[in-house]
């Protein structure tokens, strides 16, 4: 090949490439306003005068992207030469939800009413789901992990809010072709990084200024907790949570949502050195020998009958050895009767609130707490 080709295909390559590159700088130009998230690290937003462009980080590999969407406002014609993503209509008009996680943001944020399907109702503890099943207008599709595809594709909602779990897939929901809002919200490490996620699920249901408003609530109120704290002098009590399941007791890891949460009650965490952001499976051995003599110990269960010292002894003797057992320290939440799950994702600081009365009762004077209370004898 002549050197007159070769300049020929290389000026070729170049002018191919610059013109590429001066079309995402143009778009990257064309963004109309700036979106900035304060504590949550799953997702960032970018908005153009056209469109908006919603990337959600993939959890277990924080170099890629799990999912990018195109929202498009649906009073409008779809516009041309959209980037790459899933493009979705905004503001949806239907919903199937797959957890209590998806149902509480909606609700917080006034957009409950889009929902017309869920997955497992019965772990859905919320008012306004349960009256919809029983009326009808909400249809329950089964279980999350195999849902009901022919009810679905009937139902035909809009967009389905789901939370990927790593190594598992959708199975044949992605037949359907109805786009998977993916919501990683749970694997942030911070309690006010989790709460952000209402701003997420607002950027669908077009309520962004509620949402935003309703977020910086919770962050001063968090905040103020943090600070009423702070004037505490004395020494910060010790803590370690839950109880052992089979054969291993899954511990929250040093550097977890939970953890984190502790550590802003005023508590030390018995594994705060840990670097793990998820759970750690520990034997009872383990878990005695370092957490035996913890000031005190937070329990959630699940159950119809409340919790007392007796049945923690008949449910596993060696709990007795427990430090905070001996010395009556021992707080549960019956998930059962309680909000906490639905309240945990979006209003951090009601539980903060309640774990901070315990360590230092002294300094919330009035406050009774709503989720975790002192177990009875019997």
């Amino acid at each position: 090949m002549d050197r007159l080709k070769l300049s020929f295909i290389a000026t070729l390559i170049f002018l191919t490439t610059a013109c590429g590159s001066k079309k995402e700088q143009d778009r990257q130009l064309k963004a109309v306003s700036v979106y900035t998230t304060q504590y949550a690290k799953g997702f960032s937003v970018t908005k153009y005068a056209d469109y908006t462009e919603v990337s959600v980080r993939n959890p277990w590999d924080t170099t890629s992207v799990l999912h990018k969407y195109i929202l498009v406002d649906r009073n409008n014609p779809i516009p041309a030469n959209l980037p790459k993503g899933t493009v979705i209509e905004v503001p949806v008009k239907t919903a199937l939800a797959y957890s209590t996680i998806h149902c509480s943001a909606l609700k917080e944020i006034g957009s409950l009413d889009i929902i017309n399907s869920v997955c497992e109702s019965k772990y859905i503890n919320i008012d306004e789901i349960k009256k919809g099943i029983n009326e009808g207008k909400i249809v329950d599709v089964g279980n999350a992990s195999s849902p009901d595809i022919e009810k679905i594709i009937m139902l035909s909602p809009e967009v389905i809010f789901a939370s990927p779990i790593m190594g598992q897939t959708y199975g044949n929901v992605v037949k359907t072709h109805i786009p998977i809002i993916e919501a990683v919200d749970y694997t942030e490490a911070s309690p006010l990084g989790q709460a952000e996620w209402i701003r997420f699920y607002a950027l669908f249901t077009g309520k962004e200024q509620i949402a935003d408003s309703l977020f910086n609530i919770t962050v001063n109120k968090y905040n103020r907790i943090k600070e009423t704290i702070s004037k505490h002098q004395g020494k910060r009590p010790t803590v370690l949570t839950d109880m052992k399941y089979m054969d291993s007791w899954n511990m929250p890891g040093g550097k977890s949502y939970m953890a984190n949460m502790l550590s802003d009650a005023g508590a030390d965490y018995i594994w705060s050195d840990n670097d793990s952001k998820t759970f750690l499976p520990l034997s009872f051995e383990a878990v005695l020998d370092k957490g035996g003599n913890a000031d005190y110990w937070l329990i959630k269960y699940y159950s119809s009958k409340d919790m007392t010292y007796e049945s923690l002894k008949k449910d596993y003797r060696p709990y007795t050895y427990f430090k905070a057992y001996k010395d009556r320290h021992v707080f549960a939440c019956n998930t059962f009767k309680s909000t906490y799950y639905i309240d945990l994702p979006i209003h951090p600081d009601y539980i903060l609130k309640d774990m901070a009365c315990i360590f230092y009762p002294n300094l919330f004077d009035g406050y009774k707490p709503k989720y975790f209370s002192s177990i009875s004898e019997q």
